[in-house]
């Protein structure tokens, strides 16, 4: 829900002034209060359960845990934002869009730090479609939005196939071109470096117990505060597309992204030594395409599914591909509503290994813009296999949402960052209020 606030905004520069025909100031508050329990992990044989090159027991290595803590974004993303436009006249408007994503247990900034990490764009629409430059989200991520019962909160398990990369989410330095013709939607989309640095890993801009500070030498997660940095390598270009019916009573999305990583390594940041890096993979190429459909029957129920493919292409042999499929269903009664979603996300090849998850919900709409609601769910994680770099042959295992974060594929771990132990079950019960202004 938007409220509009109309200004007058005059600025002085060269001698000349311009007004500027509406600003748009809106967003969403969420927080919750949840209980997450992780069951105990089993990293035996790999990378993961090893102190140096000391041996660790699961018990230390990936132990059993149950924390209450104050978890923000869990039924919807928090963010706020501005938008204005400047009607031109003959079908023209030019605009602009500055989003930003936050944390409100504490305050922090979303999308590793950033001020406006969801969008920061430009515009000029014309009566033949409508053209943006700036950071954007991406053709696959406004896909997702169409094909979910939710709103791609972090217990939203039909958006699992979209953080298999998180390039499908939001990207730096994109030209876009959206046309918009009743129900339909088309989208074109093209970045000189989505957010790809010269090494990927877990580092993020700020240290952790886990990881230290992204640097030249540690690396950064893919999207990463400066991985968007062009190269002359061509290293992040990035293509997208969408093409959707949002129509009444069914709506049908297809979406497609595709980046390059032009040989950046890939492998696991450590702390240790004030931050080291462990090239594990060279990695060459990602590919992902979704497919959903959605439909909403008189009696207020809405049913949705949506399945996504995607490759990672490596320089050696492993070619890990991640196929990930779910459904869900919303049934409204008066204020209530009530949804269970269930998904599988797996690799077809690589470790084999697979997440499995279940989420119940219930909101309480309080009105149109405030909601209480509760979530209750889990994902089990199957190891699979054990499979060795090709850079370095240190062994590995896990499903894809286990295994990705730790590998800087996946910003934000599961659940608001509480995360997954491999090959055991986290699940969680939470309780949040959601605002829209």
């Amino acid at each position: 829900m938007q409220r509009a606030m109309a200004m007058s905004v005059m600025a002085l520069a060269c001698g000349g002034a311009w007004a500027q025909s509406s600003v748009t100031v809106y967003g969403l508050l969420d927080a919750g209060v949840d209980t997450v329990k992780k069951g105990q992990g089993n990293v035996q044989g790999t990378l993961f359960g090893l102190s140096g090159t000391t041996p660790v027991p699961n018990a230390i290595a990936s132990p059993e845990n149950r924390t209450t803590r104050m978890a923000p974004s869990l039924s919807a993303q928090s963010h706020f934002g501005f938008k204005g436009t400047e009607d031109m006249g003959g079908g023209y408007k030019a605009g602009f869009t500055l989003e930003g994503g936050l944390q409100i247990d504490n305050g922090v900034l979303a999308n590793d730090g950033r001020l406006f990490g969801r969008q920061a764009f430009v515009s000029l629409t014309t009566p033949v479609g409508e053209v943006r430059l700036g950071r954007q989200a991406s053709p696959m991520l406004i896909g997702y939005y169409l094909a979910t019962t939710e709103r791609l909160g972090s217990t939203d398990l039909m958006g699992a196939g979209l953080v298999v990369n998180t390039l499908q989410t939001y990207q730096d330095n994109v030209a876009s071109y959206l046309v918009r013709k009743g129900p339909w939607l088309g989208v074109l989309s093209y970045s000189t470096n989505a957010g790809v640095a010269s090494r990927v890993s877990a580092a993020r801009n700020g240290a952790t117990s886990a990881t230290p500070a992204a640097n030249a030498t540690t690396g950064q997660i893919v999207g990463g505060l400066t991985a968007g940095a062009e190269s002359t390598d061509e290293r992040g270009r990035a293509q997208g597309a969408l093409l959707a019916y949002n129509g009444t009573p069914l709506a049908v999305i297809a979406a497609y992204h595709r980046n390059d990583f032009r040989g950046a390594q890939v492998g696991v940041a450590s702390p240790a030594g004030g931050g080291t890096f462990i090239p594990l993979y060279t990695a060459d190429t990602f590919t992902g395409a979704m497919i959903g459909a959605k439909y909403a029957f008189p009696t207020g129920t809405l049913l949705v599914a949506n399945f996504h493919r995607g490759q990672y292409k490596n320089v050696g042999a492993l070619d890990p591909k991640v196929h990930t499929a779910s459904i869900g269903i919303k049934q409204t009664l008066g204020a209530f509503e009530l949804g269970a979603q269930y998904m599988q996300s797996r690799f077809k090849n690589f470790t084999r290994g697979k997440d499995t998850g279940v989420m119940l919900g219930a909101d309480y709409n309080f009105s149109k813009r405030t909601a209480l609601y509760s979530r209750i769910g889990y994902v089990d994680d199957d190891r699979g296999d054990i499979v060795r770099g090709t850079v370095t042959p240190l062994p590995i295992a896990g499903g894809p949402g286990a295994l990705l974060v730790p590998l800087g594929a996946q910003e934000v771990p599961l659940f608001s960052g509480a995360g997954q132990n491999v090959d055991a079950r986290t699940s969680i019960v939470s309780i949040g209020l959601r605002h829209f202004f």
